[in-house]
């Protein structure tokens, strides 16, 4: 039973060891109470993996949500950038998803006071895939802000 349970185990191992989360920046800006997290999410994968939600340690967020920027029109024609929550971002085998200002990114909603007293973050990534599902673990400085002086 053991060799059953750690043989459908095995392709999520793997998985985990195969996707990347590099360069995260955090922008927290003076008056807002939200924020945004840019990276780099590489899948080394022969399969394509999901994002579906991110949970940073300690809770100095109400939520983190996942958004794009769309292309719309007003009811003039004129073209416009609508930022949107997404459900989900999928990556490629062997992509890389970059999450950048005026595309995909992180949201950092609800910024909570205790933000000024905590020097580092632990962002846990959540990732789907046809065989199940894992985290992968990134910790960051968090960026000086006037919000804390």
């Amino acid at each position: 039973m053991r060799w059953i349970v750690f043989l459908f185990m095995f392709p999520v191992l793997l998985a985990s060891d195969r996707v990347a989360v590099k360069n995260l920046e955090l922008k927290i800006l003076n008056g807002p109470k939200n924020g945004a997290g840019y990276a780099s999410v590489y899948n080394g994968n022969a399969f394509a993996v999901t994002l579906y939600k991110v949970e940073v340690q300690p809770e100095v967020f109400d939520r983190v949500e996942l958004h794009d920027h769309v292309p719309r029109k007003d009811e003039n024609g004129t073209e416009y950038m609508e930022m949107i929550e997404i459900p989900e971002m999928e990556i490629s085998p062997g992509s890389t998803l970059f999450l950048q200002r005026g595309g995909k990114h992180l949201m950092l909603m609800g910024i909570k006071p205790n933000l000024c007293g905590v020097k580092n973050l632990t962002f846990e990534f959540f990732f789907r895939t046809g065989k199940g599902s894992f985290q992968q673990k990134v910790d960051v400085a968090v960026p000086s802000s006037k919000r804390c002086q």
